[in-house]
């Protein structure tokens, strides 16, 4: 039987590797992430023309400025970085996560428990956002995070053969996101364990613009209608919780800043989908200011999600807003 590259390149990734960043003082493992990145910029040049793309119809840089290059790098080390997370997962607990994460904005959190409806934590595929769970569980606080297996990648691409070692490449990354201190909740199945969740006044993480979702809503976005998914404002909606828009920055050392925010004040003006509407459009006038700010923290999921757009996925905005 044949060895194939990618395979060896897998197993080193999830075996040696993985131990030596484990093993690595933390300021140097995101250092290396950050040459890594930087490295990678000038290899991958499909993905690099591919997250340009990305920046230049965001509207926020074009060809031939200097910021389009420096944005687009940045890109790669943040998600070089974001894999130093996913490796160091395992190792994260109540007694390091100081180190990994400062939060500001908790009391919004302690103040919304007061009231006993539950808290819904709501935000994006922006930058490092699976470090919310640790941020939030290692703090004493339960959380449930609504999530789906890594494998269902053999489901979202039915056109790519999985071999044996990209599969248990799927299941050692799931292994990692379950150390965290969460309950798990399938996006893909019912959600009766959301609500349950809710009503034990306990903290609920949803993303809100991702392809799962059947009923979206267009909403405007970065000056285009992005179609974002209504579920998490819905599932609002009907519980009453407190909903708190809460974003992940990278730091310059490769540390995270958590940023919890005010509570969204929810519309309950007109029928019911012009009240989900209202009130995903009030999610993303906040979120658009941090994409603005921090474009490098976004630009790795768009690509991702042109990519499953082309796979048949839910667009991210409407085609006549970007080029396919």
């Amino acid at each position: 039987m044949s060895i194939r590259l990618n395979d060896v390149l897998i197993w080193c990734y999830w075996h040696p590797f993985r131990r030596i960043v484990q093993a690595a003082p933390l300021r140097l493992a995101y250092l290396l992430a950050r040459w890594g990145g930087s490295a990678a910029y000038y290899v991958f040049r499909q993905r690099r023309r591919a997250l340009a793309q990305e920046l230049t119809d965001l509207g926020l840089a074009g060809p031939g400025n200097p910021e389009l290059k420096r944005t687009v790098k940045r890109a790669f080390s943040v998600l070089f970085q974001n894999e130093i997370d996913v490796m160091l997962f395992p190792k994260l607990n109540a007694a390091n996560i100081g180190d990994f994460v400062v939060c500001s904005g908790t009391q919004y959190i302690d103040e919304a428990l007061q009231k006993g409806k539950g808290v819904m934590l709501l935000f994006t595929h922006f930058g490092a956002n699976q470090m919310i769970m640790p941020a939030i569980g290692y703090r004493g606080y339960t959380m449930c995070q609504m999530s789906a297996p890594p494998m269902v990648w053999e489901e979202k691409l039915p056109n790519k053969k999985f071999t044996p070692m990209g599969r248990k490449a799927l299941q050692l990354r799931w292994e990692h996101e379950l150390s965290l201190p969460v309950k798990h909740i399938n996006i893909f199945r019912p959600l009766k364990e959301a609500f349950v969740c809710l009503r034990k006044n306990q903290i609920l993480g949803i993303a809100m613009d991702g392809g799962g979702g059947k009923e979206r809503v267009a909403v405007g976005f970065l000056g285009r209608t992005a179609l974002i998914s209504g579920g998490a404002i819905e599932i609002a909606m009907r519980t009453g919780c407190v909903v708190l828009p809460t974003f992940m920055v990278r730091q310059p050392r490769g540390d995270q800043k958590l940023i919890v925010q005010e509570p969204l004040q929810l519309s309950d003006a007109g029928d019911h989908e012009e009240r989900v509407q209202k009130n995903v459009a009030l999610f993303m006038g906040r979120f658009e200011e941090y994409v603005r700010t921090y474009p490098d923290h976004y630009l790795n999921f768009l690509a991702l999600r042109r990519f499953m757009e082309l796979q048949g996925d839910a667009p991210f905005f409407k085609k006549e807003n970007r080029k396919i």
